[in-house]
């Protein structure tokens, strides 16, 4: 892998430096000033890319071919199912014991720490990737970071209010054929009108007072990068840039098309008439503001009408006197300019590659102790098993496929290539086992990389190492019926109880379930303790999903919440919880041990989730007040509402404790329009009785916007005057809540009242 990936790199570097060099070298020659802005672009564009294709081609014949390597977990990776071999006519193939006599060598840890230490070759080249590599993940993070806090910042500002811009954004973007954008104000600091992500044009102070056409001269370049996509390509170079931060001159590619792109837009915001001295105007007044806000002018992954390293004059020179892309621009003939990105393209193809070669970082891991991070690095490819335990690691590479005995005590058969390599101890035990073209097993084991004969403690260590070998190779629904066929359930779930990692455990616990055997109780209680000992979330949530789709007492249940509770991480709590949500017993103890775990998740949008989930599922009286309850814990406004909007569908208006138990939650929110709609929510879902219109009331009068409480008001009385039910006392109750109202609210409550009589 270190090779491909330094291959790449050095490649690109190469290939991209000849490419934007030459274009930059033909630029200051003056050859690009005589060809048209947009071939300039897709020449600049080119030389951008283009580096990153040509580096790649030479590495296409050498991907893998076939189906994938299985997936590699962070305990363990099993492969699909390998069966045990079974039992053939011929006799078995002679096992060659006897190893290769080799000079004895020196063990990595007995040299001297200078020696080890001492720099070689390929650690430069090993070096470099790692260098490579955490720089590109440090500047993308900041890139990312960047991102994020723009569109943040932008969803915060105010709108423009101005009536006068709204009309001329909506006039001139139905001109350039593009969807109008948001008008927003731009911070203090923002001197540059900009087009923002999410389509929001930010416009400065200094803007609002523009006369109209300088106005329509700024919303055409701002909506000339829209309709040109330019803040998408300005995302993508600047993430090229902190990709591949090693090409220096990526910058000044990035430097060329942002003035090109500045260029395009100037013509296409001068292409109406009158509208280049306008233009040019708004440039010159940019500019002061620019000069006026310092260094920090604005967002960088933003794009705005003026820099503070573009040729402003250059561009207002270019506007006065006419020389704009569509009048006097330079032109060529289309032949031309598809024969120059040709020419650039066969000189891409033709570009040869750097090819690097023998730079594996298992030695320099080696060399510093660190063997365990190696195994996990050298055995890839094929099927592979890598665990890490306490003192130690396990690992096992094979390629082909391999059978074992009966007892799991040693290889039967084999096909290709299988290395086991444990550590333990601080000693290094390996057997490399290879199958010869005669069918003979080949073995050579090793202590410490030293060639050793087979002596009693190394075949004790090889029958073990074997068997844990077949454990994580064989199919567990393989292994579950073999056991199960010479020992029963009880075979079965001892050999479940005896895996010591998650991944192997959990696969057991399913294989259980998929036997087709009945489980009495006593079996679905060891299953379900099985299960709470996985220390992985995922594990856990998996084997307890699986065993919730079968019929679970009451005491199942119980025990399978409380292995629930212990599940790492909302997610996968929720999910659990998702799976048993159908069959949730509604007894006392059970619906309190299910509000326990919801207890335990803390985020809104899982807690949210399994609320709605349990709901729909079981909508009884219990489930509806535990959900209320556990809606209560809710911090966003958002997600108490939705939670309460699933409880409300289930509500018929005649269970008093629970409309008192929703109001009291709703009064909760402090969001003007979420309340509202909660309470609006179970006004239409339900036909409450006159103490639940109360409690809907009240819950409405501590409401601080005058519109939203008015807005609950309001269809309280129209669902009172629909049943018929507005009695003197309701009617006065509507009257005080409406206390603090505007005289214009308070006139249209007071007429909604006049119809209740």
């Amino acid at each position: 892998m270190t090779d491909v990936l330094l291959t790449w790199l050095c490649s690109y570097l190469l290939h991209s430096s000849l490419l934007i060099a030459g274009l930059w070298a033909a630029e200051r020659a003056g050859l690009l000033g005589r060809l048209g802005t947009s071939t300039q672009e897709a020449l600049w564009r080119l030389a951008l890319l283009g580096g990153l294709v040509s580096a790649s081609l030479p590495l296409l014949p050498a991907l893998p071919a076939g189906e994938p390597a299985p997936p590699a977990h962070a305990v363990s990776s099993v492969p699909a199912a390998v069966p045990a071999a079974a039992p053939v006519a011929e006799p078995p193939s002679r096992v060659v014991d006897a190893p290769v006599a080799t000079a004895p060598q020196a063990q990595l840890g007995t040299l001297p720490l200078a020696t080890r230490l001492a720099p070689q070759a390929h650690d430069v080249a090993i070096g470099l990737v790692a260098l490579w590599l955490a720089g590109a993940a440090l500047l993308m993070a900041r890139l990312a970071l960047q991102w994020a806090w723009l569109r943040r910042t932008v969803r915060r500002l105010p709108p423009v209010a101005d009536a006068r811009w709204q009309a001329l954004a909506t006039q001139r973007a139905g001109e350039m054929g593009v969807a109008r954008p948001a008008l927003r104000l731009a911070l203090r600091g923002w001197a540059s009108p900009l087009m923002a992500p999410g389509r929001v044009l930010c416009l400065p102070a200094w803007c609002l007072d523009l006369p109209d056409d300088e106005a329509r001269a700024v919303l055409g370049h701002e909506l000339a990068h829209l309709r040109r996509r330019d803040p998408a390509w300005r995302l993508l170079s600047a993430a090229l840039r902190a990709l591949l931060w090693p090409q220096l001159l990526n910058r000044i590619a990035g430097q060329r098309l942002d003035l090109l792109a500045e260029l395009a837009c100037d013509a296409a915001a001068a292409a109406p008439a009158g509208q280049r001295l306008a233009l040019a105007q708004s440039l010159l007044r940019c500019a002061q503001a620019l000069k006026d806000a310092g260094p920090h002018h604005g967002p960088a992954l933003a794009c705005g009408a003026v820099t503070p390293g573009s040729p402003l004059m250059a561009r207002v020179r270019r506007l006065l006197k006419g020389d704009g892309e569509g009048d006097a621009a330079p032109r060529e003939r289309r032949a031309l300019r598809w024969g120059l990105l040709a020419a650039m393209l066969a000189g891409l193809v033709a570009l040869p590659a750097v090819v690097v070669s023998h730079t594996d970082a298992r030695g320099l891991l080696e060399r510093f102790d660190l063997g365990e991070l190696a195994d996990g690095l050298s055995m890839h490819g094929g099927t592979r098993i890598y665990s890490r335990y306490p003192g130690g690691s396990f690992a096992v590479k094979l390629n082909g496929s391999v059978g074992f005995n009966d007892a799991e005590d040693d290889v039967q058969t084999l096909t290709g290539t299988l290395a086991v390599r444990e550590r333990e101890g601080g000693v290094l035990r390996e057997m490399t086992l290879t199958s010869s073209a005669d069918g003979r097993i080949e073995r050579d084991y090793r202590v410490d990389r030293e060639s050793r004969p087979l002596d009693e403690a190394a075949r004790q260590w090889w029958s073990q190492a074997v068997h844990r070998t077949s454990e994580a190779m064989t199919d567990p629904l393989v292994r579950a019926r073999k056991l199960f066929a010479k020992g029963g359930m009880d075979a079965v779930l001892a050999d479940l109880e005896a895996a010591h990692e998650d991944f192997p455990r959990r696969l057991r616990v399913e294989a259980v379930l998929k036997l087709g055997e009945p489980l009495p109780p006593v079996v679905l209680d060891r299953l379900i303790a099985a299960a709470a000992l996985l220390g992985g979330g995922f594990d856990r949530r998996e084997a307890l999903v699986a065993i919730a789709r079968l019929p679970l007492a009451e005491a199942a249940q119980l025990a399978w919440l409380k292995a629930a509770a212990g599940i790492d991480g909302d997610f996968d709590r929720r999910e659990a919880l998702a799976a048993l949500a159908p069959r949730l017993s509604m007894a006392p103890a059970v619906v309190e041990a299910w509000q326990q775990v919801l207890g335990r998740i803390g985020g809104d949008f899982d807690l949210r989730s399994a609320i709605e989930t349990q709901v729909a599922a079981t909508p009884q009286p219990p489930v509806l007040r535990g959900a209320l309850q556990a809606a209560g814990r809710l911090q966003g406004d958002f997600d108490k509402r939705e939670a309460l909007a699933a409880v409300a569908r289930q509500l018929r208006g005649d269970e008093p404790e629970l409309v008192e138990a929703y109001a009291r939650t709703a009064a909760g929110i402090q969001g003007g329009f979420e309340r509202r709609e909660a309470l609006t929510t179970l006004l239409d879902r339900a036909a409450l009785a006159p103490a639940g219109v109360e409690q809907v009331i009240a819950a409405a009068e501590g409401m601080d916007a005058g519109f939203e409480r008015l807005q609950v008001l309001l269809r309280v009385a129209g669902k009172l005057d629909e049943a018929k039910a507005g009695t003197p006392a309701l009617v006065d109750r509507l009257r005080r809540a409406g206390r603090g109202l505007g005289d214009f609210e308070r006139g249209q409550l007071e007429t909604a009242l006049d119809r209740l009589g």
